[in-house]
C-alpha cells in the first residue's frame, strides 16, 4: 500500500539510494518511500556473484546502447546499468573498492568542503564496512590468482593484503580484491541497508519509473511514477532525492525542466531550472581487453579467476590517468572483434580500465520517459588517451610476460604484434564500458555544477541528488564504495539540515 504523501521520495534503490533510504528511515519519526523501476533481488545470477554476466541483456538491467561515434570506428556500444532492488550493487562483480585518497582529496577541492576529503571519508568506509556492510578480503584464491599477483610483484608492483588502506594511498601495486560475499552470496547494499533491515517508516516499491519530478515554482514537492500500467503521484513533504544513476538521474531532472534550455526547447519542455551542466561530463572507465591463449595443461577454471587486481598510475602526479586490471579466464572482447577474430578454445583476457580524459553526455531522445537516452561516451575524444591506453596494454604486457605466468599465458592472441596504426585501430574496436559511469550531475561551485556541496540541486528547494552522478570524476576502479558513500553523506546532511535522528 503506498501513501499519498511521505517525508522523504529516495527515488531509485541502487547502492547510494538504499545506503540514503536505510539511514533516513532510522529515525522512526519520518516516512520515506524507496522507488525501484527494477523487480527483485532474487534469482540465482543476483545471489552468486560469479554468475553477474547471465544477468546482461535481461530485465535486471537497463540495456542502453551508446550512439555511433567516430571515436570508436563508429561503433554504437552496450552501456548496462542495474535496474533492480539493489541496482548495480547486485548485478556486479561485488568489488568493494573505496577509491583512491587523491580522488576524494580533488572532491574537497572542487566542492571547498573537508567533509568529501580522504580522512573524512575514510573514517565513513571505517565505520561502515562491517555494519551494515559485510565487506571480507576474497578468500581461497586460486593459483592463477596468486601467480597473476606475483606476476605483478615481478614486474615492479607491490605486494598489498587488498586494494583498500595503502594501496589506495599509493601510486601503484596489486593485491586481492575486496568482496560483499557472505557464506558465498552477494550481500548487495541494498540488503545490507533495506533488505535485512525492515522498517515500518519505510516503503520499497518496485517496478515503478520515476517519470518527473514535480514542482511548485522551484520547490520538489513530489514525483509522478508509471507502474503497473498506472500513472500515479506521490508527494513529499520534505525532500525528494534523484538516485537513479548517471545516465537516469540527468534524464529525470531533464524530462522535470531542469537543464539547458535549449535541450529542453527541443523537445517541448518548459525550462522551470538553467542548469547547463546536466547530462554533461559523462566520466567512465573505458574497458580494454588483452587476450592471451592459455598454456597448454594449464589450470584455469578458477572458483574467482578475477580475485586480483593490479593498478597503476593512481596519483594525481601521475603523467596519465589510473588503470587497474583484473583477469578472467574467457574471451572479453566486443562484438566487433570477436565476429573478426577466430580465437583458441582456451584463452585469459587481461580486462584493462582507463578513465580517460575525454567525457561524455547524457541527452534526451524525447519527452518520453519511456523512450532511452541518447548517451555519448567521449571514448578516445582526446588523442592523449590512445597514447595512454597504449601505454596501458604495454604495462599488462609486462605483467603477462612475467615468469610467474609463464605456466599459465602462452602467447598473445590480441592485439598482438602490430604495429601503431594497427593497435589504435584495435583499441577503437575493442573498447567498452567498465560499467563505472558517473559524473553527470556533478558537484562543484562554478557555472555547470548541478548540485552543490551538499548534493542540493542549484536552483532547487527541497530536491538532492545522491549517487555516482555527482562524483566530478569517476575514482579509481569500482564504483559501488563510493556510491554508498554518497547515499552515506547524503543522510547526513538531511538529518543535520531537518534535525533527524539516527
Amino acid at each position: 500500500m503506498v501513501e499519498p504523501r511521505y517525508d522523504f521520495v529516495v527515488c531509485g534503490a541502487g547502492s547510494a539510494g538504499s545506503a540514503l533510504a536505510g539511514r533516513l528511515a532510522e529515525d522512526p519519526a519520518v516516512s520515506v518511500l524507496l522507488v525501484e523501476a527494477g523487480g527483485e533481488d532474487r534469482g540465482p545470477s543476483i545471489d552468486d556473484p560469479e554468475l553477474w554476466p547471465l544477468n546482461l541483456g535481461t530485465e535486471r538491467v537497463w540495456n542502453f546502447a551508446t550512439e555511433p561515434d567516430p571515436g570508436v570506428n563508429g561503433r554504437s556500444l552496450p552501456y548496462a546499468m542495474g535496474r533492480v532492488l539493489g541496482g548495480g550493487g547486485s548485478v556486479n562483480v561485488s568489488i568493494w573498492i573505496r577509491g583512491h585518497r587523491d580522488d576524494w582529496d580533488f572532491i574537497a577541492r572542487e566542492t571547498g568542503d573537508p567533509a568529501w576529503g580522504h580522512e573524512a571519508v575514510r573514517e565513513t568506509f571505517d565505520r561502515i564496512e562491517n555494519d551494515p556492510m559485510w565487506v571480507r578480503d576474497a578468500t581461497d584464491l586460486h593459483p592463477y590468482a596468486q601467480a597473476l599477483l606475483t606476476a605483478a610483484g615481478e614486474t615492479g608492483f607491490a605486494r598489498h593484503d587488498h586494494p583498500n588502506g595503502a594501496l589506495m594511498e599509493a601510486e601503484r601495486g596489486a593485491a586481492p580484491r575486496q568482496e560483499i560475499i557472505r557464506n558465498g552470496r552477494r550481500q548487495s547494499p541494498f540488503r545490507s541497508y533495506v533488505g535485512m533491515r525492515p522498517r515500518p517508516n519505510l516503503t520499497v516499491l518496485s517496478g515503478t519509473l520515476v517519470t518527473e519530478v514535480l514542482f511548485e515554482k522551484n520547490r520538489a514537492v513530489g514525483v509522478r511514477l508509471r507502474g503497473g500500467g498506472t500513472t500515479r503521484e506521490v508527494r513529499a513533504s520534505t525532500e525528494v532525492v534523484l538516485s537513479l544513476g548517471a545516465v537516469n538521474t540527468p534524464r529525470t531532472l531533464l524530462l522535470s525542466g531542469v537543464g539547458d534550455p535549449r535541450e529542453l526547447a527541443a523537445h517541448s519542455i518548459a525550462p522551470r531550472v538553467h542548469l547547463p551542466g546536466v547530462g554533461r561530463n559523462l566520466n567512465d572507465h573505458a574497458l580494454i581487453s588483452l587476450v592471451w591463449r592459455a598454456a597448454d595443461g594449464a589450470e584455469l577454471r578458477a572458483p574467482g579467476e578475477s580475485r586480483a587486481g593490479v593498478f597503476w598510475n593512481l596519483t594525481d602526479a601521475a603523467r596519465e590517468p589510473p588503470v587497474f586490471m583484473y583477469s578472467t579466464c574467457s574471451a572479453a572482447v566486443s562484438q566487433t572483434v570477436a565476429a573478426r577474430t577466430v580465437l583458441p578454445e582456451r584463452v585469459v583476457t587481461f580486462m584493462i580500465g582507463m578513465r580517460m580524459r575525454g567525457t561524455g553526455r547524457v541527452r534526451l531522445a524525447s519527452a518520453d520517459p519511456t523512450v532511452d537516452p541518447l548517451i555519448s561516451t567521449g571514448y578516445f575524444a582526446d588523442p592523449a588517451d590512445l597514447t595512454a591506453a597504449r601505454h596501458a596494454l604495454e604495462t599488462a604486457r609486462a605483467v603477462g610476460t612475467a615468469p610467474a605466468l609463464r605456466p599459465y599465458l602462452a602467447a598473445e592472441v590480441l592485439p598482438g604484434p602490430v604495429g601503431r596504426d594497427a593497435t589504435a585501430a584495435y583499441l577503437r574496436d575493442v573498447v567498452e564500458t567498465f560499467w563505472h559511469q558517473s559524473g553527470t550531475a556533478r558537484m562543484g561551485r562554478d557555472d555547470t555544477a548541478v548540485v552543490d556541496p551538499r548534493l542540493r540541486v542549484v536552483g532547487c528547494e527541497g530536491l538532492r541528488v545522491a549517487d555516482a552522478s555527482v562524483l566530478p570524476r569517476v575514482t579509481v576502479a569500482n564504483t559501488m564504495a563510493p556510491s554508498v558513500l554518497v547515499g552515506e553523506r547524503a543522510a547526513a546532511f538531511i538529518r543535520a539540515d531537518h534535525g533527524l535522528a539516527g
